[in-house]
């Protein structure tokens, strides 16, 4: 997959193909990107910020935490009766 984002300033752009798609169906999407051009001190605050929230977690489960025994049990408990 090739994505790339850019601001065109004509209403034509030369697109260049990798090799390895000559041949195949390729989709090609034009839509105009939110808030792109203008990331904003803000929300970068706010990234950065629910990154920080989400951090708190790490470390969170006790040590002796087995989460293959977890799996194990919340498969037989959802799973159990199709066998």
């Amino acid at each position: 997959m090739v994505r790339a984002i850019i601001k065109p300033d004509t209403p034509r752009i030369n697109l260049s193909i990798p090799y390895e798609y000559i041949g195949e169906e390729v989709e090609i999407l034009v839509f105009p990107v939110k808030g792109t051009n203008d990331i904003s001190k803000t929300d970068n605050a706010k990234r950065q910020k629910s990154f920080n929230n989400f951090m708190k977690f790490k470390g969170t489960l006790p040590a002796d935490f087995d989460y293959q025994k977890e799996l194990s049990d919340y498969r037989d408990e959802r799973y159990g009766h199709i066998n």
